[in-house]
């Protein structure tokens, strides 16, 4: 209980610095026409029974996922990834576990930006400081001829993200990364320079973890930090909302600041974004984005 009135804390102190100097942004609209996109759902849940078992032991995760080579916790804050070899169509699975303890959820809502001169972005440190060290750990056990795919949940996902351009700089082939409740790691200087990585976000549409750092924390040397890659929404029940990158970050800017209402931590939690994702595997619809509220409204208790 201590660490969950801590995340509210720290998610309150946040709020309360952004609201009332962003209050202009209820005025942004995004004129651009939401896009169909079937998404496969069934792929969507191969990525994120990963991201749950993350937090599980080495033995539990052997066991669910015996191809699995290597489980390792790295880093001040002991973030755990495994590492899977498919042999038969030679990928290789690097999963990185999600928030875990207190010490890691500071971690999500720091907002210093800090330049990687290696990628010649600005990223957000913590998260860079972590991936750098996975990234040390993993690269001597992984293989230059496999595809990567990644992924991971939360402060996972950031690293997921980051550690993925790391290996696309060193030549990996990366054939796709899909994450869960990602908070953003970069600004749009870092968007603009890899938003050709096939990078997916799946967001619950109640997360709050995504949109920190919020648009208000912005460093006024380097700008504020924003996402790349397509987004999922997902909704309750069959329906879902699908944004391309161009039109993610406009468009959730906005829903965060008229929709605070909605907002929760438990959203963000895997379990919930696993019974989100099963409850689009026989049938799922995409809805547009403008009628969100309609589906809030009709599954709300």
């Amino acid at each position: 209980m201590r660490v969950q009135r801590s995340v509210f804390s720290i998610i309150a102190l946040i709020l309360s610095v952004g609201y009332g100097c962003n209050m202009q942004q209820n005025n942004v609209v995004s004129q651009v026409p939401d896009v169909e996109k079937n998404i496969d759902f069934n792929t969507i849940k191969w990525y994120a029974a990963r991201a749950g078992a993350a937090y599980d032991s080495e033995a539990e995760i052997k066991a669910t996922f015996p191809d699995t080579v290597r489980v390792a916790q790295v880093g001040s804050t002991q973030v755990q990834y495994f590492l899977e070899f498919d042999t038969a169509r030679k990928i290789q699975i690097v999963t990185i576990r999600g928030t875990a303890n207190l010490k890691n959820i500071i971690e999500d809502v720091e907002y210093i930006e800090s330049k990687n001169d290696r990628l010649g972005i600005h990223v957000h440190k913590g998260f860079d400081e972590d991936t750098f060290k996975i990234y040390q750990d993993i690269l001597p056990f992984l293989k230059k001829d496999y595809a990567v795919r990644l992924t991971g949940h939360s402060l996972g996902a950031a690293i997921a993200t980051l550690l993925m351009i790391y290996l696309h700089e060193d030549g990996f082939e990366i054939q796709r990364l899909v994450n869960f409740g990602q908070p953003k790691f970069t600004n749009k200087q870092g968007v603009e320079r890899y938003h050709t990585l096939p990078l997916t976000r799946i967001v619950d549409e109640n997360d709050v973890v995504p949109l920190l750092p919020p648009a208000t924390l912005v460093n006024a040397l380097h700008g504020g930090y924003e996402h790349m890659g397509d987004e999922v929404i997902l909704l309750k029940g069959e329906e879902y909302i699908y944004l391309e990158q161009h039109q993610a970050d406009t468009k959730k800017v906005e829903g965060f600041w008229n929709n605070l209402d909605h907002e929760s931590i438990k959203e963000h939690l895997i379990a919930n974004y696993l019974k989100n994702i099963n409850s689009k595997l026989a049938k799922a619809e995409q809805v547009p984005y403008a009628a969100r509220d309609v589906y809030l409204d009709r599954h709300a208790d």
